[in-house]
């Protein structure tokens, strides 16, 4: 698939994504690997959207980036508001790797700066 070319791997990937959709809505359970595959997925999904919003040219790196950063504050204020209302509720796993992760970012913030 990595020889062909990318018009041909975009229309190969879109067949079997609604195929897997169309499986995945058979499926008794959550098989194996969709957490994966679901990471994957919203990856891709997101560089894609960024791609195209920022177009082409010199500057579509900077855009592209620009616009993953604000992704990124979107989804970091909405988990903010949410910790905000939790009011005594018990903390996931998930929040000490998020703490974990912002203090390293902050630190790599700080060093750039």
């Amino acid at each position: 698939m990595a020889d062909e070319p990318l018009v041909k791997q975009l229309s190969s990937l879109r067949s079997l994504l609604e195929e897997v959709d169309t499986r995945l809505a058979r499926a008794p359970v959550a098989p194996p690997g969709l957490e994966e595959l679901k990471q994957s997925v919203d990856t891709l999904r997101t560089n894609m959207w960024a791609i195209l919003s920022a177009g082409h040219g010199a500057l579509a790196p900077v855009r592209i980036e620009r616009l993953k950063l604000s992704r990124a504050i979107d989804g970091i204020r909405a988990i903010s508001a949410a910790l905000a209302s939790r009011a005594g509720s018990p903390l996931h796993p998930e929040h000490l790797v998020l703490q974990l992760l912002a203090r390293e970012l902050a630190d790599q913030i700080d060093q750039l700066r």
